[in-house]
């Protein structure tokens, strides 16, 4: 059987870097579809800032949870009463859940969150060493 050679080295540094640009894209484990509330994740310098659109949701209706740097936010959206019937629906209703991984490790203690307007803004300074 022949060996036959194509190419040079720098095709095969490219095809590495193309790679390597499609593994950290899959990486950032992100997922969204309609069902989920779509989010914002800010790097603030000394903080991280998750922005993530939740309207119609109260906000005792949601829960956080911090695992690691898997940030877990989870809500229930309103429902329409029994015995109301959807013409249409364009608004996803019922329970949500959505893990944002973090990229740097934060001061679980110090995490704050509030609701304004439909948008749930969730506060996460960075721990000190990574500042």
């Amino acid at each position: 059987m022949d060996i036959e050679r194509f190419g040079t080295a720098a095709d095969l540094d490219e095809l590495i870097a193309v790679r390597d640009r499609i593994e950290s894209l899959v990486s950032r484990d992100v997922h969204v579809d309609n069902l989920t509330p779509k989010a914002d994740l800010l790097d603030l310098g000394d903080a991280l800032q998750l922005r993530m659109e939740v309207p119609g949701v109260d906000q005792g209706d949601i829960e956080l949870a911090l695992q690691g740097r898997d940030l877990l936010v989870a809500g229930l959206r309103e429902t329409l009463e029994e015995g109301v019937e959807s013409v249409f629906s364009e608004r996803p209703n019922g329970p949500f859940q959505r893990t944002v991984r973090l990229p740097t490790d934060v001061e679980r203690e110090h995490v704050s969150a509030h609701l304004r307007d439909g948008v749930l803004v969730v506060h996460l300074p960075k721990h000190e060493r990574r500042r």
